[in-house]
């Protein structure tokens, strides 16, 4: 086990969602080796060789991990912080257990650029997916609050070299791609 426990040290008003809060707690080791293992086995995190953090986007939240501290934005209470916190805790551990068996990542994934996708897209304004222009669906889908599958257009005999960059550009920066659109 590396992290033994974890301490809050601050609660504050969320900068992105004001009736959300962030949370920020200290850890009782150093996480700064395991980071690039975390970042081999989770495709959505987001490593910082330089800054010595590791970013993983999970549902709305961001939590971010630092040599000695986690960062969680996007909380609806201390309840739910110290759920996350707990899970992330046996991430870093589990992740140190297995180090042995893993081959670190010290790469840096970026999330796509919604403009690169949006010049992809069809730009029919179709609102088949669910939003109003091709571009709010573009910036939905780089935030993954929607999937591809979603733009119906996208995937008409027409479209298919821009389905495949886009395929490309998404899975080249960690996001899942169900296996038979691959």
């Amino acid at each position: 086990m590396l992290v033994k426990s974890y301490k809050i040290i601050e609660i504050l008003p969320c900068l992105v969602d004001p009736e959300k809060t962030r949370v920020i707690a200290m850890i009782s080791e150093d996480v700064s080796g395991v980071l690039p293992y975390i970042n081999a086995i989770d495709k959505n995190a987001i490593y910082t060789k330089n800054a010595n953090t590791l970013t993983l986007p999970k549902s709305e939240r961001l939590i971010t991990i630092h040599p000695r501290k986690i960062a969680i934005t996007k909380l609806k209470d201390e309840q739910e912080a110290k759920k996350i916190l707990d899970e992330t805790i046996k991430l870093i551990n589990e992740t140190f257990k297995k180090k042995s068996e893993i081959k670190p990542d010290y790469e840096r994934r970026k999330r796509p650029n919604f403009l690169d996708i949006y010049k992809l897209l069809p730009k029919t304004n179709c609102r088949k997916c669910g939003e109003l222009t091709c571009f709010a669906f573009a910036a939905k889908l780089v935030k993954e609050e929607i999937v591809i599958t979603r733009c119906s257009s996208i995937f008409e005999s027409g479209y298919k070299n821009n389905r495949e960059k886009i395929l490309k550009i998404l899975q080249g920066s960690g996001f899942e791609i169900p296996v038979d659109l691959k």
